[in-house]
């Protein structure tokens, strides 16, 4: 699987709809992601591309879409 489409699947299966993911959906609005599940979502992130984030990326404000997610992992 890619890297982005294990991203969006990652979105999807978190998602309170489960519906499809695109690049430019805002993960508050457009996902529903509040503060505690952006968190959780990190996590399995963090667990699925064997990395850690750094506290420095983890700013609400540069995480807005699944794009700033992509931007962070650099993928």
């Amino acid at each position: 699987m890619e890297d982005r489409e294990k991203v969006r699947q990652i979105f999807k299966e978190m998602s309170a709809d489960k519906i499809e993911v695109a690049d430019n959906m805002d993960l508050q609005l457009d996902l529903g992601f509040d503060s505690l599940r952006l968190v959780e979502a990190i996590v399995e992130l963090e667990n699925a591309f064997e990395i850690e984030f750094n506290l420095s990326d983890l700013n609400p404000d540069k995480l807005r879409t699944v794009n700033d997610i992509y931007m962070i992992l650099n993928i």
